[in-house]
């Protein structure tokens, strides 16, 4: 067995691999969960069966580490969806982040390699596309679940569909917004305070999609949106364009009303406009109403002088304070749009903990190997804190930077409040 280095941080490691795994129907399963991920911390490079057999002085278990991600039976979904239970008491989100991922390949045979034009990249990459969802607070980040992108080539061959272990319902290509949706609200989310939405970058997306998705959930939103995304002014709009969808940033270029905030990244000008979604196709009205909240808010963000914002929000917080949202907005990154194809704040120790290393053609084998990486990565978050069990604050552990806490700080009712 592979050790962890101290006393405290083998406690957090058991207490969280009993839990997260608990969903595994046989123990030989759990035990070898345990042993897996136990080398998914400690293998330098890349965290393959072989790599941690032998790292584990096994060489014999490579085949059996290799079964448990590419054929065994144990449902991720399940473990994920654990996993989120246990952050949620031991390290609560500010947010959750859903960001497109991108993992260059150079085999072409393996699941759902396809070659495209990455826009956030500037080229064409052959590799993996999908999405991750991240929750992160002010401590860090951790991916807690994904969704992998299948190309056409692969949806329209039965035999390479059946090969690669697609699921039936997987017969067309997903639009961004549904696959955006789906990575967000697949799990269990518990967005127990307004302060807590999920943040997505809704520039290429179907927003009216998007936000009827979230709302259905009652899941707060907050969506970086293009400057051509056509809105209604609400009532302090500026006048002469309240009757009539305008462009989110004409709306925001009219208005005089510019505040400074300071931001992590430095000052920057920003205002928050009330508006509404225009009315969908086929629907009547001047409003998109469905029994939720018509009411929205237009946040933009300037870098300089110009006329039009640099980056727009919106989002259905409207009692949240500007400051508060603009915190939120610097936790999802550079607009949430970064893709995980390289060294990154938000994708750093991910990578660490084998993001890039699935090199199998099994669809499951994917998810199950990513799902192994959202639990060591939120061991390696965790295992930086000294954390209180049963929830609470944490104190900084003997060694470890000070200032490092889990959960809300003291005397303040969630990570964002003001």
């Amino acid at each position: 067995m592979i050790p962890i280095a101290t006393h405290s941080d083998e406690d957090l490691f058991v207490d969280l691999s009993r839990e997260v795994f608990a969903s595994l129907r046989r123990s030989d399963q759990r035990r070898t969960a345990d042993q897996y991920l136990r080398g998914m911390l400690a293998v330098p490079g890349r965290k393959t069966a072989r790599n941690i057999a032998t790292y584990a002085g096994e060489p014999a278990a490579e085949q059996r580490f290799h079964h448990f991600i590419a054929s065994s039976g144990w449902d991720w979904l399940p473990v994920r969806e654990a996993l989120v239970r246990f952050l949620e008491r031991t390290a609560p989100p500010a947010a959750w982040v859903v960001r497109p991922i991108t993992l260059p390949k150079t085999g072409e045979r393996l699941v759902g390699v396809d070659r495209r034009y990455v826009p956030e990249l500037g080229r064409m990459v052959n590799g993996q596309f999908g999405y991750g969802l991240w929750q992160t607070s002010a401590s860090g980040e951790i991916p807690v679940n994904w969704h992998l992108e299948l190309p056409e080539s692969l949806l329209g061959d039965p035999a390479e569909r059946a090969r690669a272990g697609v699921p039936a319902e997987y017969v067309a290509p997903v639009s961004p917004e549904d696959a955006a949706v789906t990575t967000a609200l697949e799990l269990p989310l518990r967005p127990t305070s307004a302060f807590r939405p999920v943040v997505v970058d809704a520039r290429r997306a179907g927003l009216v999609t998007l936000v009827r998705r979230f709302d259905a959930a009652r899941v707060p939103l907050l969506a970086r949106i293009s400057g051509a995304t056509r809105l209604l002014a609400g009532d302090s709009g500026p006048a002469g364009v309240r009757q009539q969808p305008v462009m989110a940033r004409q709306l925001l270029s009219s208005t005089g009303v510019r505040r400074p905030v300071t931001r992590a990244d430095g000052c920057r000008m920003a205002v928050a406009l009330r508006v509404s979604l225009p009315a969908a196709v086929g629907e009547r009205g001047d409003g998109w109403r469905h029994g939720q909240k018509e009411e929205r808010l237009l946040i933009g963000e300037w870098f300089g002088p110009q006329a039009a914002p640099d980056r727009l929000w919106l989002t259905d917080l409207t009692t949240v304070p500007l400051s508060a949202l603009l915190r939120l907005t610097e936790l999802a990154g550079n607009g949430s749009t970064m893709p995980v194809s390289g060294p990154s704040p938000e994708s750093g120790s991910a990578e660490r903990s084998g993001l890039h290393d699935y090199g199998g053609r099994s669809f499951s084998g994917w998810h199950r190997h990513m799902t192994m990486v959202s639990v060591a990565q939120a061991v390696r978050a965790l295992m930086t804190l000294e954390v209180v069990r049963g929830g609470g604050v944490g104190a900084p552990a003997p060694g470890r930077p000070p200032g490092q806490r889990v959960g809300p700080r003291p005397g303040r009712r969630t990570a964002v409040a003001v």
